[in-house]
């Protein structure tokens, strides 16, 4: 099916009559450049060789790499800034927290000295709550007050943070909130 089958077109911004609609499951949206050529370009300083075809960078890329989202943009914390003021309220990180960790016991057959045997084995799984955003205005926000944390704790430019934790926006905005002030970060996972 393709949107021009569609019957009354106008009614799929109706989100009344939406959820009553039975040919959503069978849409299929084709695909459609939204943008117009060239999508690459010879790369500058390259020789043609024989069987070999001139390596193509992007338009935006054809003076040079690309080393920076944006002429403005030089450290992680000015990421930070441009990001917050870009997209705002826009949901930037999303997390689940651990509702219970169910366990199970079944028994599986195992083959132990070339005989069958029946044991148990115990099966742990999470259950997990519904994601919760976190904007980029609130991430920020959050950044900064570990970036305060880190002063009020006596850090000054040059120190080393060290982070051993599980990844989780939380990582993500201690190593974030060092950025203003210039510090090292070292990770382990």
């Amino acid at each position: 099916m393709s949107f021009d089958s569609l019957p009354n077109i106008t009614n799929i911004f109706n989100m009344g009559d939406i959820m009553n609609r039975t040919d959503l499951k069978k849409l299929v949206p084709q695909p459609k450049p939204y943008k117009k050529g060239p999508y690459t370009v010879e790369a500058k300083g390259y020789e043609k060789k024989d069987g070999e075809t001139i390596p193509r960078v992007h338009p935006a890329a054809k003076d040079g790499l690309i080393s920076t989202p944006a002429p403005d943009i030089k450290t992680i914390y000015d990421v930070l800034r441009s990001s917050s003021k870009k997209f705002g309220n826009a949901k930037a990180l999303g997390y689940r927290t651990l509702i219970k960790v169910h366990e199970e016991v079944k028994q599986i057959k195992k083959v132990v000295d070339g005989k069958e045997t029946t044991v148990d084995k115990k099966w742990q799984f999470s259950e997990l709550s519904a994601y919760t955003y976190i904007s980029f205005v609130e991430y920020e926000q959050l950044c900064f007050k570990v970036a305060s944390g880190y002063r009020a704790l006596g850090m000054n430019k040059g120190d080393r943070v060290h982070i051993f934790a599980s990844t989780s926006p939380w990582w993500l905005a201690t190593a974030h909130g060092e950025s203003p002030s210039d510090n090292y970060l070292h990770s382990t996972f």
